[in-house]
């Protein structure tokens, strides 16, 4: 290593960063030019997209599906999607779709998560009989399709709509949040086969229908396929008013 290359440091490491010494005011600026040219929270995409939630109403309307509807009790916050779509979160009354690789290994990130809606009185169900792997079928594509992953995909999503139900309460109390990354990604991808297929609909419902997880013949789809970390990022700034100790509002 030259010794110009050490006196500057490495990877932008070194004496010759300096502190701007902006004030309040150029500090919020030279935040917002980040926000606006590196931090976008939005893709570029020509032309509109097709939104699958527009076939999923149709095929309600039709009577073809179920769909999990979030209602005023769910307490939803509507939030811009990368797509340019708005997307409602809830964040009351929440089924927790556990993950698999999570709970048995990194137990750390469904506790905390509970932990704070503990804290702020959050009614949730966390059956703790419920897990879901799909990454098994997902990446081992040898050994799994489609169908069997839509199967368990309206499974899950069946026994979140019901699971009110013996607690007094009316179908579609409780919403579906998921905690596991891959049965996120899947079933996103799967819900737009599903609405897109009647062949595989109809496949799945005679699977479905042998476990009992249609509700009056139709399967179960849900209005948005929620992760936990959009709740966090819709809680934030909660979380940081409600709960935060440690003042960091000067780090940058």
């Amino acid at each position: 290593m030259s010794e110009n290359t050490t006196q500057q440091g490495v990877a932008g490491h070194g004496a010759f960063f300096q502190d701007t010494n902006l004030n309040a005011n150029e500090a919020e600026a030279a935040t917002a030019w980040v926000r606006n040219h590196v931090d976008r929270r939005s893709v570029d995409l020509g032309e509109r997209m097709d939104d699958i939630r527009e076939h999923m109403w149709e095929l309600e309307k039709e009577g073809e599906i179920i769909v999990h509807r979030i209602s005023d009790d769910h307490k939803p916050i509507e939030v811009d999607t990368l797509f340019g779509w708005k997307k409602r979160v809830p964040t009351n009354q929440l089924w927790h779709h556990k993950s698999c690789g999570q709970c048995g290994n990194i137990p750390g990130y469904p506790t905390s998560l509970m932990w704070f809606m503990n804290k702020f009185g959050i009614d949730y169900l966390d059956e703790t009989d419920q897990t879901s792997c799909t990454a098994w079928n997902y990446h081992g594509s040898g050994i799994g399709n489609v169908e069997s992953l839509a199967a368990v995909f309206l499974r899950n999503f069946h026994q979140a709509y019901v699971s009110g139900k013996q607690h007094g309460f009316e179908n579609g109390h409780f919403y579906p949040l998921v905690h596991c990354g891959t049965s996120f990604g899947n079933y996103k991808e799967i819900r737009k086969y599903l609405i897109e297929s009647a062949e595989l609909r109809e496949k799945v419902k005679k699977i479905l229908g042998k476990l009992g997880r249609l509700v009056d013949g139709k399967i179960v789809i849900p209005e948005e396929v929620v992760h936990y970390s959009e709740w966090l990022h819709v809680m934030r700034n909660r979380i940081a008013s409600d709960l935060q100790t440690i003042d960091m509002s000067n780090i940058r």
